[in-house]
């Protein structure tokens, strides 16, 4: 544990949601004491976390003291609070300001409406009733996407994956904290995917998007997502159509690739192969094929961003930034998505081993990023690559 540095504090984004964290007690230095010695527990105070609005990533963990029985956390991207100069701070860089993941666009009083008037004209799509679930009780933005018409809207297609992440947020064992949200029980028909597409890329500048945070990996029915990718472009050319997926079906991916998919975005915590199975626990393939499904994007064109699962003291790491950097430049990757990771540091801290290099401090690592991989583009979302 240590002080922060200037550069790693900003004052309290808007729309940032503070987090009351049961069973810990807040450590941290005496005002007058200037980060000399140990730190102490700051005893009769609350032990708090921010949880920081899209488009910003945390630059350090909170510190606490976990007393005993002290219950798991759920599922966000705990970030450290700090009270100065009578404001509230936190550990944060802004790596992307983009207006259209503002909050307040989101779970406006229309919503409800618009839900009603797709679901009457396509009353039997189980596809928009799943999308509704996500929209009104999860706030998922992608879905929510899809009923406003415009910008990145959610096609969840798997209920089944081949990885068993730490962080999973739609499926954890039983003695794990509960996943925020509640799988895909189904797989949407060609008709459900399409109907639903062509509705959202009617809009301008979509992104129909396959591969949600309600799903498993969508890689497991490429078959599915080829027919309807090829069934879309028959009936137009507008929007980008999208992959997020962890990257695991080389030959699966050239299948989907091949059928017209614009862009991909690969999820992975790591540049570094044992790092990476620490987390993911692969089912049925390994860092390898990951690495391969990126070449075959890039090959046949597909823009293609990394979704790094970023924690603080472990991706900052010299290792991991300059492992990271060859991958970039190697595989031509377009864009990093910087993506806190959402999960109890203690649980997480569990099951990845502590790296041994030197901890560099995020910022530091965006300057290294840019300036080892200067084709690569630093940002939070997916673009839309396709008008």
């Amino acid at each position: 544990m240590r002080l922060p540095r200037e550069e790693e504090l900003v004052r309290l984004p808007t729309s940032s949601v503070l987090h009351y964290l049961p069973g810990r007690t807040p450590l941290g230095w005496p005002v007058r004491r200037t980060g000399q010695g140990s730190p102490q527990g700051l005893r009769g105070t609350l032990a708090v976390a921010v949880q920081l609005p899209s488009g910003w990533t945390r630059t350090l963990l909170p510190a606490w003291q976990r007393e005993p029985g002290a219950p798991d956390l759920p599922f966000f991207g705990y970030t450290a609070a700090f009270f100065r100069q009578g404001e509230l701070w936190c550990a944060a860089v802004q790596t992307e300001d983009n207006p259209r993941w503002n909050p307040e666009l989101y779970a406006t009083r229309d919503l409800p409406r618009r839900i009603r008037a797709l679901r009457r004209k396509h009353p039997a799509n189980r596809l928009l009733g799943q999308l509704e679930v996500c929209a009104r009780e999860y706030g998922c933005y992608n879905a929510q996407n899809i009923f406003y018409g415009r910008w990145e809207g959610a096609a969840p297609v798997s209920p089944s994956c081949n990885a068993c992440c730490q962080g999973c947020i739609s499926s954890q064992p039983e003695e794990a904290p509960p996943s925020p949200q509640m799988r895909l029980a189904f797989v949407p028909t060609l008709e459900e995917i399409v109907e639903v597409g062509l509705e959202h890329l009617n809009h301008p500048e979509a992104l129909y998007s396959f591969g949600q945070g309600c799903e498993g990996e969508p890689l497991l029915q490429a078959p599915l997502l080829a027919r309807a990718i090829r069934a879309l472009r028959e009936r137009t050319p507008k929007g980008t159509l999208h992959l997020n997926t962890n990257g695991s079906l080389p030959q699966a991916a050239r299948e989907v690739i091949q059928a017209g998919l614009d862009s991909m975005r690969i999820s992975l915590n790591s540049a570094i192969s044992d790092h990476y199975r620490a987390y993911y626990q692969p089912r049925t393939y390994d860092f390898e094929d990951v690495l391969e499904t990126i070449r075959i994007a890039r090959g046949h064109g597909v823009w293609v961003s990394l979704n790094l699962l970023m924690v603080p003291g472990v991706n900052d790491a010299q290792d991991e930034v300059e492992a990271l950097i060859r991958l970039l430049n190697d595989l031509d990757v377009n864009m990093v998505q910087m993506r806190n990771l959402n999960m109890d540091p203690d649980l997480f801290f569990q099951g990845i081993p502590a790296s041994q290099a030197p901890i560099l401090g995020v910022p530091e690592m965006l300057r290294r990023l840019r300036a080892g991989a200067p084709r690569t583009r630093l940002g939070s979302h997916n673009p839309a690559v396709r008008s």
